[in-house]
């Protein structure tokens, strides 16, 4: 028997009503190329909840830049998800990670998830009822994580 898993997930996932969300945690990865480097040294996504992107800033003067800025990024990340996934942005002030500590190779260390990254997993499975589908979509977004936290 020949199956593309790939194709099952998905096709699960938008039966589901999961795809947008899914694909909303793919903001992390497309970030820094849809805001650029300085932008992104001083605001970066904290949390994704129903369409709406909360994105942590350094300062409040940060948060007025990119409140001028917020139509630009909202249409420069939908168009890279390939589909209208956020919504709306919501500009925070918080702690944003230095690019240093980020760019540092991971290989080899052992990668888990923070209480942020854990929280917004499970929301992410709520809606699943079946404990198997639960589970599988659960190690395939860990993965998913740890992986775009080694690059």
């Amino acid at each position: 028997m020949d199956f593309n898993m790939r194709a099952i997930l998905r096709e699960t996932l938008r039966r589901l009503d999961l795809d947008a969300g899914m694909k909303g945690y793919a903001v992390w990865r497309i970030w820094d190329q849809v805001v650029g480097k300085t932008i992104a040294q001083q605001a970066q996504p904290a949390f994704f909840h129903r369409g709406i992107l909360f994105v942590k800033c350094s300062s409040s003067a940060w948060i007025q830049q990119l409140q001028f800025m917020k139509g630009m990024i909202l249409e420069g990340l939908n168009k890279r998800l390939g589909k209208k996934v956020v919504k709306e942005i919501r500009l925070q002030i918080g702690v944003v990670p230095s690019p240093s500590k980020e760019a540092e190779p991971l290989k080899g260390k052992e990668v888990t998830l923070n209480e942020g990254e854990k929280r917004r997993v499970e929301e992410a499975l709520h809606p699943l009822k079946d404990p198997e589908v639960r589970e599988i979509v659960r190690r395939i977004m860990v993965k998913g994580v740890c992986s775009r936290k080694k690059l």
